[in-house]
């Protein structure tokens, strides 16, 4: 990669391309490398039309769950370029004001760090995020459309929406092919079932930790993608002020993955 001036301020996007920047797999790529093996990957996916099949809008806005209607984006990504650092776990910890309601707010980390059982510390280490990512023949992403309110008042449905997803995958191509699922956001597979925290799980297998609480440099990501589709949409805008009346912009987008392997045994 080439070098360049490094920026200064402490805007959540220059924090982390500078962990982009600072890692190894941040640094290894080239754009015409990543090109190249997104052309691969791509052609690999061709080979496997079942799948093919499955990894479309046209099949997932036909799930009986409101939140697929909201998905206007789903692309594969070569699992080899996609940034995992511990560093971006870190930043679960950052502290910010949240303002719900009236009143002044309260400073501090996501509620979800120490509590919710797939969010830091409870999740998996950067490393072994590293290793399933190194398993795995391709990584897809799907994003949604921007909205005031993502959830819908079901915080549930991408849940749903992704492990039934994974299960038609692993029921077409084998047992284990979802090497693993990422959510946006902290797990609520369980709802309206609050969960066990602290590490515990009533529901292991549904269970889907977020991309960042992984360690996956989202931002990193939807640049990659934007990139390689050629849809620019694909970029994230970070959120200013969140949850505070002056918040920009007031609407967000969900951005969810699924790393699979191909050459699996039933």
């Amino acid at each position: 990669m080439a070098k360049g001036k490094l920026e200064t301020n402490y805007s959540i996007e220059n924090i982390a391309q500078s962990i982009v920047r600072d890692n190894p797999i941040g640094r290894k790529y080239s754009p015409e490398q990543k090109q190249q093996l997104y052309a691969e990957k791509r052609k690999l996916l061709d080979g496997h039309p079942e799948l093919k099949k499955l990894l479309s809008l046209d099949h997932l806005h036909s799930y009986p769950i409101a939140m697929t209607k909201k998905i206007v984006r789903l692309e594969i990504v070569p699992p080899e370029i996609v940034v995992v650092d511990s560093r971006i776990q870190d930043m679960c910890y950052l502290p910010y004001w949240i303002f719900y309601g009236s009143g002044d707010g309260s400073f501090g980390r996501c509620s979800g760090v120490g509590a919710f059982s797939c969010c830091p510390p409870f999740n998996l280490k950067a490393e072994q995020v590293q290793a399933l990512m190194d398993s795995a023949d391709i990584f897809i992403v799907l994003q949604s459309r921007p909205a005031m309110s993502l959830s819908s008042a079901d915080p549930g449905a991408q849940f749903r929406m992704l492990n039934r997803l994974a299960d038609e995958i692993n029921t077409t191509m084998g047992r284990n092919a979802v090497v693993q699922k990422f959510a946006g956001g902290p797990c609520f597979a369980c709802f309206p079932e609050s969960c066990l925290c602290e590490g515990k799980c009533r529901a292991p297998d549904l269970k889907i930790p977020s991309l960042e609480g992984m360690g996956i440099c989202v931002d990193q990501l939807c640049k990659d993608l934007a990139f390689l589709s050629g849809d620019a949409e694909w970029k994230i805008s970070w959120i200013k002020g969140f949850s505070a009346p002056t918040q920009t912009p007031k609407k967000s987008k969900a951005t969810v993955g699924m790393a699979i392997r191909l050459n699996t045994k039933f």
